[in-house]
């Protein structure tokens, strides 16, 4: 039981390394180049990935999945928070049926960007480097 939690607290701790490093820098430098109408929150980022995070660490435990799959799964329930409670301004405009490249751009730029390696990386570096050292 305590090597469980050990184990799960290592794979919890790359999770939100990358998490958070990869996320908070991307919040951070896309503001330079695209106009992002959100005001930048980094306690709630760093709240919101420590908690999705913790999800994607503990899928991670028990299945072990691979690296694609805990990215799609990553995706997809990146994008169930975008558009249940996250609501940007892109979101509201899908649901007020306002589709055009200015929602087509940030959708593919979240899901590609944000979403799909926030658990894809972690999960590729414990199988790939990690797995012999920590776990």
């Amino acid at each position: 039981m305590k090597d469980g939690i050990i184990e799960f607290l290592k794979i919890y701790l790359v999770f939100i390394l990358f998490a958070v490093w990869i996320n908070l820098f991307l919040e951070i430098s896309l503001r330079f180049i695209f106009e992002i109408p959100e005001t930048l929150d980094v306690k709630g980022i760093m709240i919101f990935f420590s908690i999705f995070n913790f999800f994607g660490a503990l899928i991670f435990f028990f299945r072990k999945y691979k690296a694609k799959i805990m990215g799609l799964l990553s995706l997809v329930l990146g994008q169930v928070c975008e558009f249940s409670f996250m609501r940007p301004e892109w979101v509201q405009k899908i649901y007020a049926l306002e589709i055009g490249m200015d929602v087509i751009m940030p959708f593919i730029i979240s899901s590609i960007i944000y979403w799909f390696p926030a658990w894809l990386i972690p999960s590729y570096v414990i199988h790939r480097y990690l797995k012999k050292m920590i776990l």
